[in-house]
């Protein structure tokens, strides 16, 4: 039998070595028994030839695949999974509605990219579509109330045009967003609104998401009942939430199982107000606080549009905030950053003695695995992870691993093998979505409720990204060894942030000390650099990258002791 030299990373025989030498050995032991030279024979030749290629399939499996498969599972456990494809991301709004809908989180929209390509996208969030209409919207800012475009105080009437003018109000009076809404009864319920702000990440959107948001009861008043508070969610949308309500998690979200979407370039904009009980479905007349501009701001015949009772809400923004009237573009009902995500059902059948099936996803270039959703049998047996400890006797597994899918199917009592399973995938296209222009979403692939509804996208995509090039399974694992995944000194803080991000081309830690409840608390400022150029898009990546890096140095960090990142574009 042929041999070859062992160890990782070695040089093993390809199959014509091996087919040559079985050959020779062939012809040895021929003249060795009977005396005779092996004369040429097309048959032999391709019966060793078949059989080379198979001991050169073992010799591979255990001199590479196996070493790199436990180096893989070692990584896995130490809870350094492989940094995934980054999908691109939008804000779609929907128009149309005639009546309210829940818009499911697995709800595809098909956009199309200048090249024709065509592109999925998702919700990040679920939202409640409702026939709701923007009556009014204004900023108040240094004395001046500034209306923003796309409110039509009247229903049925003219958009109302930007004006300004003047408000007396308390000298020490913050800069405010006021804005009215004609809503149904449910209120603002699960309502999706989109406030478009310049620049991206700018001093108006960071206000926005710090500052609380008042809905205003039957007299107009601020009170505390009608205040609400926004948390980052899923795709980095902001979800408000009642002063006295906790942030829930979904249970029915088999995508965020599977891809943990802590933030995109178009989050920061969207607002998802929570249900909104009974008791606080307030309305009101015009504020008495802005009254006194109205008559300056809109015609007679709009302004008495503003004389019904509306749901009012107001967002005052913190002191200094500077040229908020300006930053604020425009505002959009029932809207949702959506991502480029796309779930693919296949069917993989077994062979007849039900071994291993192995699946090569990425179909073309530049689309990428995210995840396995879901992996069931022909009986409907969900199939349980190579990982999972408790899946019962004879349950079928799957393994994905360096872009191969194994399934092992499952075996019933009767000790009857499955003869398919039918797979659940998630993808996305990195770089290849980013750039589809607005309006460039317009189809809805799954049936809703409201069959007049419209789509489209109201900012282009972007963000999309292929996942980082890692140097070898043995200088990770190598490198998470150092630090035994505990952050505590400088260089386990430079040592993880490199095996995290392998772009970063420079690391600095400084030690920081914070007040925080009225006690001082020890942590670490921990600087990244990076090259703008090796980013598909550094705008919208760089901040994401961020919050990324943050979350993972912050779980590996000792109790009571906190890291806070910042990532700095060199040149």
């Amino acid at each position: 039998m042929p041999t070859t030299s062992s160890g990782l990373g070695s040089a093993s025989r390809d199959a014509g070595e091996i087919a040559a030498e079985l050959r020779r050995e062939f012809d040895v032991a021929l003249q060795q028994r009977y005396g005779t030279q092996a004369q040429p024979d097309p048959v032999l030749a391709t019966l060793f030839h078949a059989f080379a290629t198979q001991i050169g399939r073992l010799y591979q499996e255990a001199e590479y695949s196996f070493p790199l498969g436990v180096l893989d599972d070692l990584l896995a456990g130490l809870g350094m999974a492989p940094r995934l494809a980054q999908p691109a991301q939008t804000v779609i709004a929907l128009t149309g509605i005639s009546q309210r809908e829940r818009l499911p989180l697995d709800t595809e929209f098909s956009g199309v990219a200048r090249s024709g390509e065509r592109f999925a996208f998702v919700p990040d969030d679920s939202i409640e579509l409702a026939p709701t209409e923007l009556r009014f919207a204004a900023v108040y800012e240094n004395g001046r109330m500034t209306t923003i475009s796309g409110a039509r105080p009247v229903k049925g009437g003219a958009f109302s045009m930007p004006s300004t003018a003047a408000l007396s109000l308390h000298a020490s009076a913050p800069p405010a967003l006021w804005i009215a809404l004609d809503a149904d009864a449910g209120h603002l319920s699960g309502l999706g609104l989109m406030i478009d702000t310049l620049p991206l990440g700018g001093p108006v959107a960071r206000s926005l998401e710090l500052s609380p948001w008042h809905v205003l009861n039957e007299a107009g008043a601020v009170t505390e009942p009608g205040t609400l508070r926004a948390r980052r969610g899923r795709g980095g949308v902001m979800q408000l939430r009642w002063l006295d309500d906790t942030l829930t998690t979904r249970d029915d979200d088999a995508i965020a199982r599977v891809v943990d979407l802590i933030g995109g370039p178009y989050g920061e904009q969207v607002f998802i107000f929570p249900p909104v009980p009974e008791a606080r479905r307030w309305r009101t007349v015009v504020p008495r606080a802005i009254a006194p501009a109205i008559p300056s701001l809109l015609p007679p015949d709009q302004a008495k549009g503003l004389a019904q009772p509306l749901v009012w809400f107001q967002v005052p923004l913190a002191p200094g905030t500077p040229s908020v009237a300006s930053s604020v573009q425009r505002i959009a009902l029932n809207a949702v950053t959506a991502s480029n995500m796309e779930v693919v059902a296949e069917q993989l059948p077994f062979d007849r003695m039900g071994s291993v099936v192995t699946l090569e996803p990425e179909g073309r270039k530049g689309r990428f695995l995210m995840g396995v959703l879901s992996v069931t049998g022909e009986r409907g047996t969900a199939y349980a992870s190579d990982a999972a400890l408790d899946a019962a006797l004879g349950a079928g597994r799957w393994r994905y691993r360096d872009r191969r899918l194994d399934l092992r199917p499952a075996q019933d009592p009767a000790g009857r093998l499955d003869t398919y399973a039918m797979v659940r995938l998630l993808y996305c296209d990195g770089e290849s979505a980013n750039g589809i222009d607005p309006g460039g979403i317009r189809q809805i692939g799954s049936p809703l409720g409201n069959v007049t509804a419209k789509v489209a996208n109201l900012v282009p995509s972007r963000g999309g990204a292929a996942p980082p090039e890692y140097p070898p399974a043995r200088l990770r694992f190598a490198e998470l060894v150092r630090t035994r995944e505990r952050v505590v000194t400088a260089a386990d803080a430079e040592i993880a942030v490199r095996a995290f991000e392998p772009r970063v081309t420079r690391v600095s830690v400084t030690p920081i000390t914070s007040l925080a409840g009225g006690q001082a608390r020890q942590g670490q400022l921990v600087t990244a650099s990076v090259t703008p150029g090796d980013f598909a898009d550094p705008e919208a990546e760089l901040p994401r990258l961020e919050a990324q890096l943050a979350r993972h140095l912050q779980q590996r960090s000792v109790l009571g002791f906190d890291i806070s990142v910042t990532v700095n574009a060199d040149g």
